[in-house]
């Protein structure tokens, strides 16, 4: 099979787990910061360091967390320590939400291969990641 048709399926696969799309809808971004501020330890918990997990600059994390307290999933605060400093965290309604990670999905569909599959889709996928982490 051809390398472009495998990337263009792994591509397609990636999209099928975050189906909702729209304004309202919670993006793939938004998701992983939800899963990371579930968790981080209370330190760990800025904007700073959402943009660190996330592998972006300050402007794009800043951009998702800040959509995600207007959808009351997360609270912002300025650090009592250090003003400068935007500690994040979870509401009860963004931890729920968890709940229905569309992640789900994709657990549950690798639960049900074999565990030599597993072994093996995992092994590829870290070599495609590391080879990817390598040309960033």
């Amino acid at each position: 099979m051809d390398a472009s048709v495998v990337a263009r399926l792994l591509e397609q696969t990636a999209r099928a787990v975050y189906e909702e799309r729209g304004p309202k809808a919670i993006h793939a971004g938004q998701w992983a910061v939800l899963r990371y501020l579930a968790r981080a330890g209370r330190k760990a918990c800025t904007v700073g360091d959402v943009a660190t997990y996330l592998g972006v600059t300050h402007a794009p994390a800043s951009r998702a967390v800040a959509s995600l307290a207007r959808k009351d999933y997360v609270t912002v605060k300025a650090d009592p320590e250090d003003r400068r400093v935007r500690r994040v965290d979870l509401t009860v309604t963004g931890l729920a939400l968890l709940d229905q990670d569309p992640v789900h999905k994709l657990t549950d569909a690798i639960d049900s291969l074999s565990k030599e599959k597993k072994k093996d889709l995992a092994a590829m996928l870290e070599t495609l990641y590391a080879r990817l982490a390598k040309n960033a």
